[in-house]
């Protein structure tokens, strides 16, 4: 590898050029390390959050093992079938006509049947080309139900379609255009929705809109898939990206994204740029409580000042422990860090293994701030085995960070949680508060108690 490509640096050093440890040749020129707590939401967990859906994986016998130990792990098996071809068919291309057998024998076998069935093909697939449309069309003629296609291949990670924005538009595919539209709202990307009475769904009934719609609501698959009926939706986290291109192109849904944030400007820049976007949508039914730019940030006030009170509470229990922060967490570890650093907070290191561009303002002012915070990549390869003797920091957020830094304490927070707006910034800083008092953390205990499988 190149001397360029480095795995960690001073923020201060990595804002004259991000490239060198968070660039896409710094993270694949050489091997990539994946330390013992690392995990998490992979395509399989993910596209079962549709309900009453079961998955086929079409792969070699290692490529499946992966997903086949987190379903054991986390509770998935039964709703995860897999059909293992062999090198002879691989070659001469036998397998497409094993798939439809695999398909009647899996629907004979699954009582109740599934209301969907997606068929994952590994990245041998993507190496053949296989056309697998007509079989497709033959498979749902013959069994009645909805049939997706859906990849598990690493080797699209550099393109514009990799598994975690492939598996999530495979889902939203098996949406139909609607009779009727009424004025709920769909959150894509993220893997767990706000709840019903959450900050962000009193801003949207503010604006006459709701209820939230996601998978995790849906009971059956006829409710899933009459989150179609919805007039917009949020995007929270870019895996669902083409998703919401697709259900944008297809089914005439509007899309804006509003991705997570934890300092209190960017916050409400995000809600400010979300009221643009509600304004532009027609509510059927029912109209919108005021409307005013005014009025809607007078909605959040509380919730910004619960922060602030939160804050003042971290600063007083912390005082001058040494922070982490990992990218597991959140998909914007930069500005939590920036919220943290401007709180008062000593945030010593950062564990990322990108730079996504809606980061790039975070990465560029938390160096104005405070330049000597370091930068690590934990996917390199010098990270292998490297897990220091002695603490590096106080306290950790997030399980990455746990590992790399042996800190003796650890929030377990993990980038499936729901941490949108100020309520999001507010459940970060009461979980600090919480584990900084109780001094101590199992991180071996708390990787198992959450399902990681690496």
């Amino acid at each position: 590898m190149s001397d360029f490509y480095t795995d960690e640096l001073s923020i201060a050093d990595l804002a004259v050029n991000p490239d060198r440890v968070l660039g896409k040749d710094a993270s694949q020129a050489t091997l990539h390390y994946c330390s013992p707590a690392h995990g998490g939401w992979g395509v399989v967990r993910v596209a079962l959050l549709v309900p009453e859906a079961h998955l086929l994986f079409v792969c070699p016998p290692a490529c499946g093992r992966h997903g086949a130990i987190a379903a054991i792990e986390q509770g998935y098996k039964k709703r995860i079938s897999y059909l293992c071809i062999n090198d002879t068919e691989i070659t001469l291309g036998d397998y497409e006509a094993e798939i439809e057998r695999g398909v009647r024998e899996i629907l004979r076998r699954i009582k109740p049947q599934p209301k969907a069935l997606m068929i994952f093909m590994s990245c041998i697939d993507d190496l053949l080309g296989t056309d697998h449309t007509a079989a497709f069309w033959r498979m749902e003629a013959e069994h009645g139900i909805p049939i997706r296609l859906a990849r598990m291949n690493p080797i699209s990670l550099d393109n514009k379609l990799p598994p975690g924005l492939g598996v999530q538009k495979t889902m939203y595919e098996l949406l139909d255009l609607p009779a009727t539209k009424d004025r709920g709202i769909i959150i894509l990307g993220s893997y767990r929705p706000p709840a019903h009475n959450s900050e962000l769904a009193g801003v949207l009934d503010f604006f006459g809109f709701g209820p939230i719609r996601h998978p995790e609501y849906c009971p059956d698959f006829e409710s899933f898939r009459r989150m179609s009926q919805s007039t917009a939706a949020l995007l929270l986290r870019p895996e669902g990206r083409a998703a919401a291109e697709d259900l944008s192109s297809r089914l005439g849904i509007p899309w804006s994204p509003s991705f997570m944030a934890f300092d209190k400007g960017t916050i409400l820049a995000r809600y400010r740029k979300l009221f643009a976007f509600l304004e532009t949508l027609d509510a059927p039914g029912k109209t919108a409580g005021t409307g005013t730019k005014e009025k809607s940030e007078s909605f959040l006030v509380a919730a910004q000042e619960k922060a602030e009170e939160r804050e003042e509470q971290v600063r007083a229990v912390l005082g001058d422990a040494r922070i982490a922060i990992d990218s597991t967490v959140t998909i914007a570890p930069f500005n939590l860090a920036l919220a943290l650093v401007k709180a008062g907070i000593k945030v010593h290191r950062i564990y990322a293994n990108q730079l996504p561009e809606f980061e790039k303002p975070s990465l560029w002012e938390l160096a104005q701030f405070n330049g000597d915070i370091t930068v690590v990549n934990p996917n390199h390869p010098r990270k292998c085995g490297s897990r220091p003797a002695e603490p590096l920091v106080d306290i950790a957020v997030g399980f990455e960070a746990g590992y790399a830094t042996a800190a003796p304490v650890t929030v377990p927070l993990a980038f499936d949680e729901q941490l949108f707006g100020f309520e999001g910034y507010t459940r970060v800083l009461d979980l600090l508060i919480r584990f900084a008092r109780e001094g101590r953390s199992d991180l071996r205990q708390q990787v198992r108690e959450y399902g990681l499988v690496v």
